[in-house]
């Protein structure tokens, strides 16, 4: 029998198998509906008889392969089951095997994968099988094979694209950070303060004004957080009856009108010259204190409004802000919550609040306080300290578990539970840093800022002097006392907080930790001095805390970045030698021509390379190349401890000093040598040049390119004090004389243009009065046109404005005088 007659023959079986099957399935269908019974129909290979032939025993009596069966799947046989199902029982759900049948769509399509994995009952180890359901993407491989993971590619951020990253993030936070001020500005507003403390009630008005001046005793504060919670907390709704409602509507719409009238007074008093400023703002939290008990106020106004009664009141307060900034991977969700993104939703459903409802707390106070005698004044200045407050929730007073909420404490931690910005906010514009106060896990919470923590160190500290300065300034000496002696005692708890962190206990988690560190992480510019105090050990090796790493430069370095040089008698003990960049070139060399060398002397045995013995048999031998490790280092490091404060030499004679390269070394914030001074003006070197003195250039740094080139960073030239004068007179009328002669040659430029336009001009009008027989018509030359139509505007100008001045476009004067 021909091939193709047995191929059709078993395809006509296998389909007269599954329309048997079908048939089969409808009428058991039918009766079970017409029993109405309740359970599922049973799967169709249970309801073929045992005797019932299967697609694999056609195939085999025909001794034709099935159709499906170069792709591996046709040759399981087990207990009678085939590809037609007569009495399969399989691991698989019967639901899933056969849903896609039930509904007329036979299945998934098999197509040859050649990564898959083994076969299922296949010992040489056939192709595996992805099934593909219609459009889904997801891909499962054959049971019982090895599962071969798909490699990742990573798109690394470039570094114009790094750079924009921690530029967004640090103007992001200056952004939350100019927030915060301005919300502490409106806070000190006179009439809101007056406000809010009107409305207290006299007996905790005069608990909280009889303490000393400025600070507040913890229990005073616990009754004015109560209050302040259950006035601004909103209403429970309680179905009344409806007398009661009738009688309450009129006295309801009066109050209405009240508050409606002194709301738009508030926002006429807030348009004014500061629209947008921190009256402004005053004025909103002063509308919503009005709407108090009927509309919920913010978490960042209600802490704005309780730093305002405790101001009215004469205690220090300050605002405390949680900053949070967009991370760099933040997925929808999260910046949706953190406001930045909104996405339209359907309405949700309707749910009473409870208080606190909200799982973060990121904005609260902190109020002076401290511990007073019967007389009402304070024993000692010590025992002042900053207490935290948490406006909008009862019993919060001092209660750190309240803030914490449900952020996590773990290593986990996103950028929200850490807390990586926490700063408190002064009345008087001041800031400071208090992110160890309140983070978890300060190590966790540096994480999530930038690597380079100066710009930060920067606006702390400048904030932190605007604070001190006020303070000297505007309080009086018995409450700078306090303010003074609260400050110092919060720094010693962030220090306490910080030495009792805990320390990591694998080298994964102590990698680039900001507290802790262990050698085998430090560069080889970077050593630990002193080598004590040691916290724990990890696998052997000692953890030293981050503050004993100390950084490594050469007795160059040294003397031109830092002004400092090594002892004379510490010069032959350097604390480590390194490589220069042409040493470590020809280690490079000498490790291939090494490894080359045993890899002939092998002869491809691969137990001779791998053997140390046999190596270090081979390195004795005369023909061997040296050995990379032998070869010492040649540029000496030194410490700081080494060195010593060093001054450069003074001018002497009109003469700059200057270093081995003909230049003055000015990194940073670095003086010019005594006598000498730095003029930084552009092409002031010529100046100096043509005035025949001596000058240097000045070097004040270097710029790193990439592949390891470095630019050094010229600004400006060091001359002597004597010359300074004359140097910026010269140079002024030289930029002066340089001046009129580039506006000459820009004259004489633009004179070169016009002419070669107006030659252009008068050739093409030469051009046309030649070729066109003397006629013009403005359809023929678009230039006419252009002419018609300038004549036309200034003939309707003069009619019109009855002027003499004529309306001339561009070149079309010029264009009539031709």
């Amino acid at each position: 029998m021909p091939r193709e007659t047995l191929k059709g023959a078993s395809t006509a079986a296998v389909a007269s198998a599954i329309d048997k099957r079908r048939r089969k399935r409808e009428d058991e269908h039918q009766s079970a509906r017409e029993e109405n019974l309740m359970e599922t129909p049973r799967d169709d290979a249970r309801a073929l008889p045992s005797g019932g032939k299967t697609a694999l025993e056609i195939a085999t009596m025909l001794n034709v392969p099935l159709p499906l069966a170069k792709f591996g799947i046709g040759g399981v046989d087990d207990g009678g089951s085939g590809a037609c199902g007569a009495e399969a029982k399989d691991d698989a759900s019967e639901s899933e095997e056969w849903d896609d049948v039930c509904g007329d769509d036979y299945g998934s399509i098999a197509y040859e994968d050649e990564d898959a994995g083994v076969e299922n009952g296949d010992a040489e180890g056939g192709r595996g099988v992805k099934w593909a359901r219609g459009s889904d993407e997801a891909e499962t491989e054959s049971s019982g094979g090895p599962k071969r993971k798909k490699k990742k590619y990573v798109r690394r951020l470039s570094d114009d694209e790094r750079a924009g990253v921690l530029q967004t993030h640090h103007i992001h936070v200056m952004c939350l950070l100019a927030r915060g001020r301005h919300v502490r500005g409106a806070a000190s507003s006179r009439l809101l303060q007056a406000m809010t403390t009107s409305c207290a009630p006299s007996a905790l008005a005069n608990a909280v004004q009889g303490s000393a001046s400025g600070a507040l005793e913890v229990s005073a504060l616990a009754r004015l957080n109560d209050w302040f919670a259950d006035v601004i907390a909103p209403p429970i709704s309680i179905d009344d009856d409806d007398d009661e409602k009738s009688g309450l509507e009129r006295l309801t719409k009066d109050a209405q009108w009240r508050r409606l009238a002194f709301r738009l007074a508030m926002r006429r008093a807030g348009m004014g010259s500061t629209r947008g400023g921190a009256s402004a703002y005053a004025a909103k939290l002063a509308r919503s204190w009005t709407l108090r008990g009927r509309e919920k106020i913010s978490e960042e106004e209600s802490a704005a409004l309780f730093a305002s009664i405790c101001q009215g009141f004469g205690v220090v307060c300050r605002v405390v802000s949680s900053l949070e900034p967009v991370p760099l991977r933040a997925s929808a969700t999260t910046l949706e919550h953190m406001g930045v993104l909104t996405t339209p939703k359907p309405p949700p459903v309707v749910r009473k609040e409870t208080r606190n409802t909200h799982r973060f707390v990121r904005h609260w106070c902190e109020v002076l306080c401290a511990r007073h005698d019967e007389k009402g004044v304070d024993k000692k200045a010590t025992n002042a300290r900053w207490v935290s407050v948490v406006p909008t929730t009862r019993g919060s007073v001092d209660d750190m578990g309240v803030i914490f909420g449900e952020r996590k404490r773990t290593t986990t931690a996103d950028a929200t539970s850490s807390m990586p910005y926490v700063v408190a906010f002064y009345g008087d514009s001041g800031a400071r840093d208090v992110t160890r106060k309140y983070a978890a896990a300060f190590s966790q919470a540096l994480h999530h800022r930038t690597p380079d923590w100066k710009w930060w160190e920067t606006i702390t500290t400048h904030m932190d002097r605007l604070h001190r300065d006020a303070v000297a300034c505007d309080c009086s000496p018995e409450l700078r006392k306090l303010i003074d002696s609260a400050d110092k005692a919060e720094l010693f708890e962030m220090d306490t907080r910080s030495s009792k962190e805990r320390v990591p206990g694998t080298m994964t988690e102590i990698k680039n930790h900001p507290l802790w560190v262990v050698e085998r992480f430090l560069s080889r510019s970077q050593c630990i001095h002193p080598r004590h105090p040691v916290k724990a050990l990890i696998a052997g090796e000692p953890v030293f805390p981050r503050s004993c790493v100390k950084e490594l430069k050469s007795a160059e370095r040294w003397k031109s970045e830092c002004r400092r040089r090594v002892i004379d008698a510490l010069i032959d003990s350097p604390v480590r030698k390194i490589h220069s960049r042409a040493l470590q070139a020809r280690i490079k060399q000498l490790t291939r021509a090494r490894e080359g060398w045993f890899l002939s002397k092998a002869e491809g045995s691969k137990e001779r390379l791998q053997s140390e013995e046999w190596r270090a048999t081979m390195s004795k031998d005369e023909e061997c190349p040296q050995d990379p490790q032998t070869i010492l280092g040649d540029i000496p490091l030194y410490g700081e401890w080494q060195t010593e404060p060093w001054t450069p030499p003074s001018a002497v004679g009109g003469v700059v000093p200057k270093n081995d390269r003909g230049n003055v070394d000015l990194y940073g914030n670095a003086l010019p040598p005594p006598g000498t001074v730095h003029v930084n003006l552009p092409r002031v070197s010529k100046t100096a040049k043509l005035m025949n003195i001596d000058y240097a250039p000045a070097l004040v740094g270097f710029e790193y390119k990439a592949g390891g080139k470095t630019l050094p960073l010229f600004n400006g030239i060091v001359v002597c004090e004597e010359f300074k004068d004359e140097l910026l007179k010269r140079h002024e009328d030289a930029e002066e004389a340089r001046r009129i002669t580039l506006e000459a040659k820009a004259y004489k430029e633009a004179c070169a243009h016009w002419r070669l336009l107006l030659g252009a001009i008068w050739t093409r009008a030469r051009l046309r009065d030649e070729f066109q027989d003397g006629v013009t018509t403005e359809e023929a030359d678009p230039t006419a046109r252009r002419i018609a139509a300038a004549r036309a505007m200034n003939e309707r100008d003069e009619t019109t404005t009855e002027r003499d001045e004529r309306l001339v476009l561009g070149a079309a004067a010029f264009v009539e005088e031709l």
